[in-house]
């Protein structure tokens, strides 16, 4: 499936122009724009990564004491709910 391109111009330092070169060559990927594409869209999906860690802590840290004792009490009575539970075999 053909995806549209938006075609860009920018300006690189030459050491990353030959990282992008070296991986081309290592057929990595087939050409330039795929190098670059490819490596945007990994640190693109890391950085939501690191952004919704960060928000998991952050919204983990809100919590009072007693959102806190709710979570951990809710918990237990799951696995203790859990263990009594039959599989089909």
């Amino acid at each position: 499936m053909d995806t549209a391109r938006t075609k860009l111009s920018i300006t690189l330092d030459p050491d990353i122009v030959r990282e992008i070169d070296r991986a081309v060559q290592m057929r990595v990927a087939g050409s330039r724009s795929a190098v670059i594409e490819k490596w945007l869209r990994r640190a693109s999906r890391l950085d939501a990564e690191a952004r919704l860690r960060e928000a998991t802590i952050a919204y983990y840290e809100s919590l009072s004491k007693a959102d806190v004792a709710d979570d951990m009490a809710l918990s237990r009575a799951s696995s203790k709910a859990a263990r009594r539970v039959a599989l089909d075999e």
